[in-house]
């Protein structure tokens, strides 16, 4: 085996190593219990989707991290993507809940937490 065939197999297990994580969101869950989402982390092809079709608008990118990425237990998505899912997410949810939950997805560390 190849060094870069070596390098790519260890990249392929660490990356499928980081498939599935769990994600609680309260605010969206129903009597009293948290809604658990599952996400892989994004690829760079999944990411480079996500800036397509957010343009420059940060909010819709956050929206659409949440459509694209959250899935439930089975890997089925839990938003649909769609007009009425983007304008909900965009206009009608509170922010600070859609941007923790991208920021998590995509595994950014918010600004506050960065320090000086």
């Amino acid at each position: 085996m190849s060094t870069s065939d070596a390098i790519l197999t260890a990249a392929r297990a660490h990356f499928d190593n980081m498939r599935g994580q769990e994600l609680e969101i309260p605010e969206w869950g129903q009597e009293g219990k948290p809604l658990v989402a599952f996400y892989d982390p994004p690829t760079l092809r999944k990411r480079q989707e996500i800036n397509a079709r957010c343009g420059k608008s940060e909010s819709r990118q956050m929206a659409l991290t949440c459509i694209l990425c959250l899935k439930d237990k089975d890997g089925k998505p839990l938003l649909t993507d769609d007009a009425e899912t983007l304008a909900t997410l965009e206009g009608a949810s509170d922010p600070k809940v859609v941007s923790r939950i991208a920021m998590d997805v995509l595994g950014l560390t918010p600004a506050a937490k960065l320090g000086n």
